[in-house]
């Protein structure tokens, strides 16, 4: 799964905040869309602030811990690092036990089932990032199975089909070698399908849908459509990163590499503003505008990208995975001096 599909599950569940008759005080509509905001625009410390703020005002509500835990989530996956695992596995076992104990007084809220489905989602996510397989499996059949439980209790319930249709789309994909199998399906049109219609009728997680869509697009090579996906995001997020890199990628693919270029330098220039850099995605953005720069014949400015990405030392964490970038940068820095040379 792509670096953003995490975003997929993150606004999706807003809508199991609404006032339903339970037993318990929850966080209105406006105070989790509040959040939702600050953490799509990445102002991560105001986000951190904010759904604490309502862990502690609705303390027999999930809504904190699990929003916590997807804003842990987010900023692992913006930033290439584990340095808040800890805290997401905390927020997210957390909001898990809340709203499986809350569904033993409420079993047909379809909130609270929403709710409980995609905290195990969120949590399989996780799982599988850190390589523990067969426990995010595990973890990831059970959330489908609650998921599919809200449609049962609701079948308006639009917004509940982002989670299930980006597991089809997803796990066909690192299967399709296999479809001809039995036990596995090709469902990537039935996957793809779900998210396009929560992106119409989607009422709090159509920024979800669009940016789970763009990079999908991106893997069947419909660039045009991601592109489209992207910029409708933009449009309400202007500088937010979670739309930025599906833009710049289906640019690139696309062979636009002049505002593939403008793209990743607005990626960069935000990236190297943050608090937090390990490195790793800097030395990736040098890289990709090396590229960019080389495909358009521009070979000094090629050049000067990839010695950037090259002299840049990544922090431990990420080495192994900035050494394959950096190496490529010296192949791709190599092939521009010869091709410079030849001329």
């Amino acid at each position: 799964m792509n670096r953003n599909s995490h975003l997929a599950f993150l606004i999706l569940f807003v809508t199991m905040f609404q006032l339903s008759g339970n037993s318990f005080a929850r966080p209105s509509l406006a105070e989790i869309r509040t959040g939702i905001d600050l953490s799509i625009s990445e102002k991560y410390e105001e986000a951190i602030k904010h759904f604490t703020t309502l862990k502690t005002s609705y303390p027999l509500s999930p809504a904190g811990s699990f929003f916590l835990a997807a804003l842990w989530q987010s900023m692992m996956m913006d930033f290439e690092t584990k340095e808040w695992e800890a805290n997401f596995y905390d927020e997210i076992n957390n909001a898990i036990e809340s709203a499986r104990h809350a569904l033993k007084k409420n079993k047909s809220d379809a909130n609270l089932q929403f709710f409980y489905g995609g905290a195990l989602a969120y949590k399989s996510f996780q799982l599988a990032r850190d390589k523990k397989y067969p426990a995010a499996i595990r973890t990831a059949i059970i959330s489908i199975k609650e998921l599919k439980k809200v449609n049962k209790i609701d079948s308006t319930f639009c917004d509940s089909y982002l989670g299930i249709g980006s597991y089809q789309y997803w796990r066909s994909r690192l299967t399709k070698k296999f479809s001809w199998l039995p036990f596995f399906p090709d469902r990537r049109k039935e996957g793809l399908d779900k998210i396009e219609r929560v992106s119409e009728c989607g009422i709090y997680s159509k920024w979800a849908a669009l940016s789970n869509l763009a990079w999908i697009y991106i893997e069947e090579k419909n660039y045009r459509k991601a592109i489209e996906c992207a910029r409708a995001g933009l449009d309400r997020f202007p500088d937010s990163r979670f739309f930025l890199w599906p833009l710049g990628d289906a640019q690139f693919r696309n062979g636009d590499y002049e505002n593939a270029s403008q793209t990743y330098h607005k990626i960069l220039d935000s990236v190297v503003s943050q608090s937090f850099n390990n490195h790793y995605n800097e030395i990736l953005l040098h890289y990709k505008l090396g590229q960019c720069y080389a495909k358009m014949e521009k070979y000094q400015a090629a050049k000067i990208e990839c010695e950037k990405a090259i002299a840049l030392k990544a922090a431990e964490e990420v080495a192994k995975r900035a050494h394959k970038k950096k190496k490529a940068a010296v192949k791709l820095l190599a092939r521009i001096n010869k091709k410079v040379t030849s001329n």
